[in-house]
């Protein structure tokens, strides 16, 4: 798109290059476009070199497309724009620097599935009293690293005996990794800044490399991410960021929203420039998205605005459980694609958590429609996939442990608990290359002559394919002959469905070597490790042309879109989640947040939908979302959210007791003139007054007492709450 087809503030944010530039982009208001004609206009005009400018992303997808957009615009030189992710950024840096580090440039990088695993092997060999799963230590250990502190610092700061032993969970971690020739996702952004930090020549070296830093979705950077770009500009390049403090939903994972909040006090000079017109969705959902984030302090402040129609208006509907939930929003996709009003694949129903699908999975199987789970099971966590991966990793590095120990017997070669004991304790006391262990292994006591006679083929290979891997040899060649050779396909080779299936995954990864081989010339196995070690489920999606309904949470939803969005589960505690005792005004605003990101995914159609009685482990009953009622909050345009619980709440499906009905009792669902509609928790009659505890989805249940204003209840008459 030319600068003549743009809005003026998306013309000025291109043209702008005065000092720091902080874009504000609302959901669907073209940033992408704006991005790509940015570094297209600094080339252009001669500003910089295309090798001069850095731009980053946080999904491999979402580089990819920038890179086919700006390529498509500068035929021949947008291809060398220096473009990725934070992740792929650095681990393209360590790759050149990783020594100053103390490792080579063959190192591996660990996935969230290696991390746990890795973590529950130390967590046996630690005498702990208290109470320490994989998870809570890998969740200490990411977030220690997202605050920049090592792990040596963690064991001086630990108070108390829980955060001992996990300081000490960190630190042996940490030793193991080293050991391994093993980054994890963190290390590759703590490792850069860390020797930037270090080593101040090294640091210059690459803040010289570039005239201009972009830097995209800048509400998702944690606090590293965040100093590294400090680190990286201070040799005077151009700083753009972009990103939308309402769209800020990952502070669980470190996200910083105060970075977007407060970076012109880090970057003096700076120029904001808002982005408000959207170009995605119709009037009534930016109408209602607008008041719930409204609600929301912590924020810059913008007024989203469309050309387009108010189109559809905002349907809410109450349903009397979860079961008829998923039923109502089946029913729904079924008739619009029989009626041709959506195609599948333009159709999402999103969640809070991933708990939620298995309802939707199972009307989807019972109505005939096909689904897609995205953000379940990532392809390359597949069992057959991990495998093939763990054999590539222990090719580009011997010192792999992790991986060397999942595979040296897969396939089975006669190599048990035993056996495989006695090869590790000799490679450790002999201090030897585990591949070179494996050619003598016939001198290593305990272990079998056949068992032997296979490590020694193993160690043959692995010897012949990491000097191929050295000599150039493509990453599809050794991918070919790991496959072949190793008998790894060969194993499936049944009549079992689950078997063909895993057949079909290694034909798949064979599919996506070849594509890395033709899309990257010249690149090598190590290259090819990166880019699959670091892609997301988002990046494996199909999106639209996949024919196929997409169900996943809220969190995944980020950066897609669709004509139809169903969002269900809005009741308090589950959206917003928060559990008893952790509620803080920034949960909050992040659940909230989190529900505009949701919204604002709709093109055309947006319905939310809520279950009175949904069964949850340990959850009482807390009634309709608070955020409800926060998108009824706005302008008279958006009315049937408002009428959802007011005024329709009166149509055939509800009858007003009024009057007539003076017994109330806990379950019983109320409407007050002033709180809107509640659920009864508890009920006491003093006299000809009752007083009744209800919940209206605050932050605590209130207590009236009848006699000063109508509490007529509503009283059900079919076996689903339409509020529509």
């Amino acid at each position: 798109m030319s600068k003549d087809q743009m809005n003026p503030r998306q013309r000025e944010a291109v043209d702008y290059t005065g000092g720091p530039l902080l874009i504000l982009a609302g959901a669907g208001s073209g940033k992408t476009r704006v991005l790509t004609a940015k570094i297209a206009d600094i080339i252009e005009k001669g500003y910089a070199e295309p090798w001069e400018i850095l731009a980053m992303t946080f999904t491999n997808k979402a580089a990819q497309e920038m890179r086919g957009r700006v390529e498509s615009v500068l035929p021949g030189r947008g291809g060398r724009v220096r473009l990725g992710t934070f992740h792929s950024i650095c681990a393209w840096i360590l790759r050149r620097e990783a020594h100053y580090l103390g490792y080579n440039q063959n190192f591996v990088i660990y996935d969230a599935d290696d991390q746990k695993t890795l973590i529950r092997r130390l967590l046996k060999g630690i005498n702990s009293s208290t109470k320490i799963t994989p998870g809570l230590a890998k969740g200490y250990i990411s977030r220690s690293k997202n605050e920049g502190i090592s792990s040596e610092e963690a064991m001086l700061q630990a108070s108390g005996q829980s955060e001992i032993d996990l300081a000490e969970v960190y630190h042996k971690y940490q030793e193991r990794l080293k050991s391994s020739g093993a980054f994890d996702f963190d290390d590759l952004l703590t490792g850069v800044l860390a020797i930037f930090r270090q080593n101040d020549d090294i640091r210059k070296l690459y803040s010289s490399m570039f005239s201009y830093i972009l830097v995209d979705e800048y509400q998702d950077t944690n606090k590293v991410q965040h100093e590294l770009l400090k680190e990286l500009s201070k040799g005077g390049a151009g700083i753009c960021v972009v990103g939308d403090d309402d769209q800020s939903i990952y502070a669980w994972r470190g996200a910083c929203v105060e970075n977007i909040l407060e970076f012109s006090e880090d970057f003096p000079g700076t120029r904001i420039i808002r982005l408000e017109e959207n170009y995605r969705s119709s009037g009534n959902i930016l109408r209602g998205a607008s008041a719930l984030v409204n609600h929301n302090r912590k924020r810059h402040g913008k007024t989203l605005w469309t050309k387009q129609d108010a189109g559809h208006p905002i349907t809410v509907k109450c349903l009397y459980n979860e079961t008829e939930e998923a039923e109502w929003i089946l029913n729904e996709i079924v008739e619009l694609i029989e009626d041709g009003s959506c195609p599948s694949d333009s159709i999402a129903v999103l969640y809070r958590t991933n708990a939620q699908s298995r309802q939707f999975e199972t009307v989807c199987r019972k109505h005939g429609v096909n689904y897609e789970v995205v953000g379940s099971q990532r392809f390359y966590e597949r069992m057959e996939i991990k495998d093939i991966i763990a054999y590539l990793r222990v090719v580009i590095n011997h010192d792999d442990r992790l991986s060397l120990e999942r595979i040296i017997n897969k396939p089975a070669r006669g190599l048990g608990g035993k056996g495989r004991a006695s090869f590790f304790a000799f490679v450790d006391s002999k201090g030897m290359d585990p591949v070179d262990a494996m050619l003598i292994s016939d001198s290593i006591g305990g272990i079998t002559s056949r068992a032997s006679k296979e490590l020694s083929k193993l160690g043959e290979w692995f010897r012949l394919t990491g000097e191929n891997a050295a000599g150039g040899v493509s990453a599809s060649e050794i991918v070919d002959s790991l496959i072949d050779s190793t008998g790894l396909a060969a194993q499936y080779d049944t009549e079992d469905i689950t078997d063909q299936s895993r057949l079909e995954n290694i034909t798949e990864f064979r599919r996506s070597v070849s594509e890395y081989d033709q899309a990257v010339p010249g690149g090598d196995l190590p290259g090819f490790m990166t880019d699959i070690s670091l892609a997301t489920t988002v990046d494996e999606y199909e999106g639209e042309n996949s024919g196929k309904v997409a169900l996943m949470t809220l969190h995944c939803a980020k950066g897609l879109e669709f004509n139809v969005v169903f969002i269900a589960g809005l009741e308090e505690g589950m959206l917003p989640f928060i559990r008893p005792g952790e509620f803080t005004p920034s949960n909050m605003e992040e659940e909230r947040r989190l529900l505009y990101v949701g919204m604002t995914r709709a093109r055309e159609r947006l319905l939310l939908t809520c279950a009175l009685n949904r069964k949850r482990a340990g959850v009482a009953q807390s009634g309709p979302s608070r955020f409800i009622a926060e998108i009824a909050s706005g302008e008279s345009r958006i009315q049937p959210v408002k009428d959802a619980f007011s005024a329709r709440a009166e149509k055939d499906d509800f009858t007003d007791a009024n009057e007539n009905i003076t017994t109330y009792s806990s379950g019983n669902l109320i409407r007050h003139p002033r709180y809107g509609i509640g659920l009864v928790k508890k009920a006491v009659k003093t006299g000809s007054e009752w007083r009744i505890t209800v919940d209206f989805g605050f932050d605590e249940p209130k207590t009236l007492v009848t006699g000063y204003v109508p509490i007529p209840i509503l009283k059900q008459k079919g076996s689903i709450r339409d509020l529509d």
